[in-house]
């Protein structure tokens, strides 16, 4: 959970030259404001005062956050990438308060939520929907890549974690899994709008347009294209199945998404079609194997399998 980590950061920076979270504070205004001028502006103190923290604070991780040119500065990567850890401690100082509170009252202030683009956007708002009399003061979501979701959960982070599989189960607890297959999306009227399921050899003649992660669902498809020796035409990758079904329904070319997407997040102007041939897909929703809050999952969980239900119906059932 998040206290832990906040306190083992709190104590770290009573103990070193790191004045104080003020320093981080800054170095997160300046990277969101692009400048420090604007950060000293959001935070209400001077420039001067901000690029004092900031230095303290590039001192304390011992790295450069910022290339510098005169006035023009912009973040390192490895200043990018402290920004994202920064970004989640300011977030667990902001929750704190309200944490602890909870402590004493033996409830739950705040459940974190980390998710796919996909999960997040079919999924995560129908099931939270389902327990809005339920659920607590503050929802925390945040949509990363599938690993990182993974990580997050493990980093106790995050409460759950909502992604594709398959995922590195290791320290995880699945609560609950799912399985379907992967559908075409046309544009609503095209010659390809049609009854029949959508062979694979249409994409020697329009554009496929999928999720790009060669390790997951464009791995099966293009093993599948192989197999049938089906020359692809042209592709449109992305990291959002959401682009690809607004590609299909600009004609662009015919997406191949997850039923998640194609069910969970209704887009006028596209026909979902099924596929001549099957592609697995697999989510589930998981916590750390450790959690403390495993508890208050079941609602959540019995949520979630009603919401993953009609999708894998709606999937089965496409014509």
């Amino acid at each position: 959970m998040y206290i832990c980590n906040v306190g083992v950061f709190i104590m770290s920076t009573l103990n070193s030259k790191f004045r104080d979270i003020r320093a981080m504070e800054a170095f997160v205004a300046v990277v969101s404001c692009g400048s420090m001028t604007g950060a000293g502006k959001a935070l209400g103190i001077s420039q001067p005062a901000v690029t004092r923290l900031v230095r303290d604070l590039e001192t304390y991780v011992g790295f450069d956050l910022f290339q510098r040119n005169g006035p023009i500065i912009s973040p390192t990567e490895q200043g990018m990438r402290f920004y994202e850890e920064s970004q989640r401690v300011m977030a667990n100082l902001d929750h704190l308060k309200e944490r602890a509170r909870a402590i004493k009252d033996s409830s739950i202030s705040a459940i974190d939520i980390v998710a796919t683009p996909t999960m997040a956007a079919g999924l995560v708002a129908p099931i939270l929907a389902r327990l809005s009399d339920l659920l607590p003061k503050l929802v925390h979501i945040e949509t990363t890549n599938a690993e990182r979701v993974v990580h997050t959960v493990r980093q106790r982070t995050a409460d759950l974690g909502f992604s594709a599989f398959p995922v590195d189960h290791e320290r995880l607890s699945c609560l609950a899994k799912f399985d379907s297959t992967l559908v075409a999306v046309v544009k609503t009227g095209s010659i390809y709008d049609t009854g029949e399921p959508l062979p694979l050899s249409v994409f020697s003649d329009v554009r496929l347009a999928t999720v790009g992660n060669s390790f997951r669902v464009r791995n099966q498809i293009m093993y599948a294209l192989n197999e049938q020796n089906i020359r692809l035409k042209a592709e449109i990758l992305t990291n959002s199945s959401l682009n690809a079904v607004m590609a299909a329904r600009s004609d662009l070319g015919i997406a191949i998404c997850d039923p998640v997407t194609a069910f969970g997040v209704p887009v006028e102007g596209v026909t979902v079609r099924p596929l001549a041939t099957h592609f697995k897909y697999s989510w589930g929703m998981f916590s750390a194997l450790d959690s403390n809050m495993q508890d208050h999952f079941t609602q959540l969980t019995d949520a979630f399998s009603d919401v993953s239900e009609d999708i894998v119906s709606k999937a089965a059932n496409v014509r």
